[in-house]
């Protein structure tokens, strides 16, 4: 008798250790999915959906195509013309794409408009509008106007892609560029600074977690961020970090090398011996007369993304 109760205690036993077991698969398998993650610093690696992401310009009508991961997009429309190119500033109209099936077309709806994106050699957005009527905008990639500007005689080039002699301790030379976090080793008063950056493609991510860095000049922020399309704030590419926003948004799409050229001026009647800063971005201006400090170092942010610079120098002010 002693024997069949030991024997059904290790019985029960047995049966609560694989209800449990069982109860602790049911919980794995009722954890939601780990966030999906892409981040490519290389447009070979970034798939289907960076070939359908970018810009598309064909007469009075562009359009910014902006990749959400899993074949999703959000389309925008601009009167005129692209950002810097046209675009009035005002008329920018949403609407949203899928990649249908056999990846190779993209299915666009809303906003009064339909139409489709096809995968090429030259990709192509056609549309109709209740509005335009049918449009044909073909798929660009710009290039800054200032990319790969060569430092004028007598400037100070602080890197050329082939060390990190002029940057603190801990700064990274990747391949033949400058990875961050990297500050420079001496400060500077500044006439103008040339600077080039990559931001990666990073379709998964939102907001700030999307190709953040910084170009911080005698301690103020120029936002580096994979803002493209979006609305342009003071806390998006271009912007002077929480305090003034670009006059347009200048950013290319990710995996586009980018230029900012900052030109400051210290004195004179009209400044009252202020010190004002000039930014353009990839060839555009988009602050005019900011104040700004004398003089400082350059400090390049770490903010957890691979975003790489080169080609950085600058003229000293007299």
């Amino acid at each position: 008798m002693k024997s069949n109760v030991a024997l059904g205690f290790v019985l029960a036993a047995a049966l609560v250790a694989v209800l449990e077991s069982s109860a602790q698969q049911d919980k794995k398998t009722d954890k939601k999915p780990a966030p999906k993650k892409t981040v490519a610093t290389d447009p070979k690696d970034a798939g289907i959906d960076f070939q359908v992401q970018g810009e598309y310009e064909g007469g009075k009508l562009a359009a910014q195509v902006f990749a959400l991961g899993d074949g999703k997009f959000d389309v925008y429309f601009l009167a005129g013309g692209l950002p810097g190119a046209g675009w009035d500033g005002k008329a920018r109209v949403k609407a949203s794409a899928i990649l249908e099936g056999g990846k190779t077309t993209a299915t666009i709806k809303g906003a009064g408009l339909a139409g489709t994106i096809a995968l090429g050699e030259k990709s192509i957005l056609q549309g109709e509008s209740e509005k335009d009527g049918k449009f044909t905008l073909t798929r660009v990639v710009r290039k800054s106007p200032t990319l790969g500007a060569k430092p004028p005689e007598g400037a100070k080039v602080l890197f050329d892609g082939t060390n990190v002699n002029e940057w603190k301790e801990g700064s990274k030379l990747v391949g033949d560029l400058l990875g961050v976090a990297a500050t420079t080793k001496g400060n500077y008063k500044i006439a103008k600074l040339h600077i080039e950056f990559v931001t990666p493609f990073m379709p998964y991510a939102r907001g700030q977690g999307r190709g953040n860095s910084g170009v911080y000049v005698f301690g103020k922020e120029i936002q580096v961020l994979d803002s493209f399309a979006l609305e342009g704030k003071n806390n998006e590419c271009g912007g002077i970090y929480g305090s003034a926003a670009p006059l347009v948004n200048m950013c290319f799409p990710p995996l586009s090398w980018q230029t900012y050229d900052v030109e400051i001026k210290t004195g004179g009647a009209d400044a009252k011996n202020k010190t004002l800063a000039t930014v353009f971005h990839n060839g555009v201006k988009i602050h005019d007369s900011i104040p700004w400090s004398a003089s400082g170092n350059i400090n390049l942010q770490n903010h957890g993304n691979p975003v790489f610079y080169r080609n950085i120098w600058l003229i000293e002010a007299k």
